[in-house]
């Protein structure tokens, strides 16, 4: 369906043409009908029609002028210019302007409808040139932001995988500057690919970045921003780039309080230097927690030492690998803030060298506490480095740091003490059900797959008593319940409770509970 606006400013010529025009032959629906230029124009930037048929010669403004004016909002619609014989050479101007056709009044039904049909196939004709360049576009954003993620992913740049893909991105981008950005939060919430806050970055992205042109894709640590412009924009990108922050910010209410950072790496000269522009702009927003102001920050204005430094020597690290092992809460916190004096002392801090030791650190907590796989290991660990990522200093990180080691190790040490009571728990509850048999701590290691002297001595460290204590102890409780209970005689009471021997027993519970079997009766 195609929409017409009629534009003269004598209504019986206007009728005429409503009469002579096959619309419904076409799929072309009147829309307006308008006597001067003026109301023409507004209705014409209203509504927008594909098609418009207008005479030259009216008020307020002609019809070339409505059609200049048109032409300079960005309207392609198509115009049909009608004129009187005396006009017909000022008309063929109008071509200029790129209009389809010109009629001569009087207007006949033949060339008005041959007009109409080259308007309708000049529509279609544009209308699948703008959908092909649409599907061009669309496909072309597609394989740049594939790129971009597929680079934000990669943990090395071996010129493999991301590589091969160099040459065909190559070629969409037309400006000689290209740049990497990630925009992300203190909050690993709000950073996720999928939240609502990723979303909304994404959006204002989309909106004021008006320079060159920018590819965003939202990861799981932030949003990746590659930029390409030319040198002399420079200041106008970051000036877009602090109004996204502005607009973001406004959104305290709705996401809490959050710091959030633009970080920028290297500018780099072709599209192959886009991974070291992203491992830049990484660094740079580590380096945030070295600032008070860090909403904006280009890795070219950062200084920092590139000598590496080392939190500890080989000494302090088999200390604290032992400490793991052992639980020792007191040492490990010696350990790490004896790490943080060490940073505290260093000038031009390189807080990626930093994380590569903490990373460190947290590897090895996982490795000695969680007893996971190694892919597993690895996993946890790096869940953890991003939530100390978006620590906002140095003293915080090595908060967060101690709370992590001390946590694990607590687990860790309760894990230990329940794998070590689960062989003594077995033989409990088998004791429960079977205390009147002849168990030896001898049988009793062996259904606990037990040495019988490590199983003693385990025993003895979980329940404080030896085995045979504690087997006297069951049957003693299961004795008093009876004589408490039943009417059963004591010689009874004595076999069930695993005691042939009625003397000894006798002489046995009066040891345990301090009177005899009869006197316990009594009194209960």
């Amino acid at each position: 369906m195609y929409t017409a606006i009629i534009v003269d400013d004598e209504v019986k010529i206007c009728q005429l043409i409503r009469c002579l025009g096959n619309w419904e032959e076409f799929g072309i629906r009147i829309v307006d009908v308008c006597q001067d230029g003026e109301s023409a124009y507004d209705a014409i930037v209203k509504k927008r029609p594909d098609i418009v048929l207008t005479d030259i010669r009216m008020p307020v403004y002609d019809g070339l002028e409505i059609l200049k004016k048109a032409r300079e909002q960005g309207l392609d619609s198509s115009f049909i210019i009608i004129s009187g014989y005396r006009e017909f050479e000022y008309a063929k101007l109008a071509i200029q302007y790129g209009v389809v056709d010109f009629l001569v009044k009087p207007v006949n039904g033949e060339d008005l409808n041959l007009a109409l049909k080259r308007s309708v196939e000049e529509i279609n004709e544009r209308r699948q040139f703008l959908n092909m360049g649409e599907m061009i576009s669309d496909n072309e954003r597609n394989v740049k932001e594939s790129f971009l993620a597929q680079l934000a992913d990669e943990k090395e740049y071996d010129g493999g995988t991301v590589g091969g893909e160099v040459g065909k991105v190559g070629p969409l981008f037309k400006e000689n500057i290209f740049q990497a950005v990630i925009i992300k939060t203190n909050k690993t919430a709000l950073n996720m690919a999928k939240s609502k806050f990723s979303e909304e970055v994404l959006r204002y992205l989309e909106e004021m970045l008006r320079a060159g042109e920018s590819v965003a894709v939202a990861k799981e640590d932030g949003v990746y921003l590659l930029l390409n412009y030319r040198a002399e924009d420079y200041e106008n990108v970051l000036f877009q780039l602090r109004e996204v922050i502005k607009r973001m910010k406004r959104e305290s209410d709705i996401y809490g309080q959050f710091a959030m950072t633009i970080a920028l790496g290297k500018q780099v000269g072709d599209i192959g230097g886009m991974r070291e522009s992203i491992l830049t702009a990484r660094a740079a927003w580590q380096q945030r927690m070295l600032f008070h102001n860090n909403e904006m920050i280009a890795y070219d204005r950062l200084k920092m030492d590139a000598e590496a430094f080392s939190m500890w020597d080989d000494r302090e690290w088999s200390g604290f690998c032992e400490a793991l092992e052992s639980c020792d809460q007191n040492r490990i916190s010696v350990f790490l803030n004896g790490c943080r004096k060490k940073v505290q002392e260093i000038r031009n801090l390189s807080l990626e060298s930093l994380f590569e030791q903490i990373r460190k650190i947290t590897m090895e907590i996982e490795y000695k506490t969680s007893g996971e796989e190694r892919i597993d290991i690895n996993r946890r660990a790096e869940t953890v480095m991003e939530e100390l990522r978006c620590c906002d200093s140095p003293e915080e990180l090595f908060m967060h740091v101690n709370m992590y080691a001390s946590r694990s190790v607590r687990e860790y040490y309760d894990r230990k003490i329940a794998m070590k009571k689960l062989p003594i728990l077995k033989a409990e509850e088998f004791l429960s059900k079977n205390y009147m048999k002849e168990i030896s701590l001898e049988d009793m290691a062996s259904l606990v797959d037990l040495s019988p002297a490590y199983f003693s001595k385990l025993f003895k460290s979980v329940e404080g008593v030896n085995y045979i204590d504690y087997l006297t102890q069951v049957r003693m409780d299961r004795a008093k319940e009876l004589l408490k209970n039943t009417d059963k005689p004591i010689n009874a009471i004595a076999l069930e409770t695993g005691y042939v021997n009625e003397k000894y027993f006798r002489k046995l519970f009066k040891k345990m509970v301090g009177i005899k079997p009869s006197e316990y009766r009594k009194l209960n």
